[in-house]
């Protein structure tokens, strides 16, 4: 069975990206809110 990857579009990349700056949320809060991987992030 394939495993697809997830491609994000680059509005949803600068806003997990400016959440992870700000500091407004933890890492392990961004990753189980939006559904990504710490890989990721």
């Amino acid at each position: 069975m394939e495993k697809r990857k997830k491609r994000y579009d680059e509005d949803f990349k600068k806003m997990i990206v400016e959440l992870y700056n700000k500091k407004s949320k933890a890492a392990s809060v961004i990753v189980r809110e939006y559904g990504i991987s710490n890989a990721i992030l």
